[in-house]
């Protein structure tokens, strides 16, 4: 069993009200998608940036990073993100 992480480090283009259903939307569709465990770990009151942590569990090494690298890829993919780090650690 292997278990890695992902810290994402985002911009969003959106107003802080915004940014909050934003950042939801993201964090339920990754852990619906990915079966993933998702949090928001830093900046939350910060009006444009986060920081999202991912947690994932997987029989092999391979396969967990290929689904932290589809993650990261789904991330980037959103219309009102950037991605600004993404850094992964493996445990």
């Amino acid at each position: 069993m292997y278990l890695s992480l992902l810290r994402l480090e985002v911009s969003i283009v959106d107003s802080p009200r915004a940014k909050r259903r934003t950042v939801q939307e993201i964090l339920d569709k990754l852990h619906q998608r990915f079966n993933v465990s998702v949090a928001e770990v830093d900046r939350s009151t910060h009006p444009s940036e986060s920081v999202l942590g991912v947690a994932a569990v997987a029989a092999t090494r391979k396969e967990v990073r290929e689904i932290l690298d589809r993650v990261a890829d789904a991330v980037t993919a959103h219309p009102r993100v950037d991605v600004l780090k993404c850094e992964m650690t493996e445990l």
